[in-house]
């Protein structure tokens, strides 16, 4: 019966033993939350984020927090290209990691990183962003149109997914829109953090976006 009882003892000292390595592994050791390999997303023109410099391309997606998850990882990251003048939200931050990679963090709390994992065409569509139009749009002088000012230079016209609105009427509307003297005539408004513009009374099925051509 000693034997049986020894036997017994150890038997439940190793499953205890494992049980604590497996949490371990699982939570990345005390106090760090284990990272997380997300599908990859499609980054669709060279592109910036505040100082990060993001080529376009397959990029892969890090989680460093339990409380964040692939899907809401994603999410930020195509809210955060989409932004007009790279100002991110409070309390994010963007750490830049040299060409094609960067890191985004909360104080305190964890974040994601990104990293290009393989090159792609300035084309295509992301779910996330929409379909980016094939040509480049050209502001000759620069103008106001509502509360944005658009500079003289290159710029890239975006389709929101759902939108009704092709390339060329896009392009057609914000030719209208910079020559307006400022004014965006009803029922026109802008989403001001995206360079968005749209029609209050369908907003989704209505809309296309304004991006300058290097990123934000």
């Amino acid at each position: 019966m000693l034997v049986l009882g020894q036997t017994r003892r150890l038997a439940l000292a190793a499953a205890l033993a494992l049980a604590a390595a497996l949490l371990a592994l699982a939570l990345g050791g005390p106090g760090k939350a284990s990272a997380a390999s997300c599908p990859t997303f499609k980054v669709l023109h060279d592109d910036r984020i505040g100082a990060a410099n993001l080529p376009a391309g397959e990029y892969s997606v890090t989680t460093d927090d339990v409380g964040l998850s692939c899907g809401e990882a994603s999410k930020l990251f195509a809210r955060f290209l989409e932004d007009w003048d790279g100002n991110l939200p409070a309390p994010w931050k963007v750490v830049p990691g040299g060409s094609g990679k960067a890191s985004f963090t909360r104080a305190n709390q964890g974040g994601f990183s990104v990293a290009r994992v393989g090159g792609s065409e300035e084309s295509g569509s992301n779910p996330l962003i929409g379909r980016l139009c094939p040509n480049s749009f050209t502001v000759n002088a620069g103008a106001k149109v509502g509360p944005l000012y658009f500079a003289k230079g290159k710029y890239l016209l975006y389709r929101p997914a759902g939108t009704g609105i092709s390339c060329n009427r896009a392009a057609v509307l914000f030719t209208r829109f910079l020559a307006q003297g400022g004014q965006l005539a009803f029922p026109w408004k802008v989403a001001t953090q995206t360079a968005t513009f749209y029609k209050s009374s369908n907003p989704e099925r209505s809309a296309f976006r304004v991006e300058p051509f290097a990123g934000s």
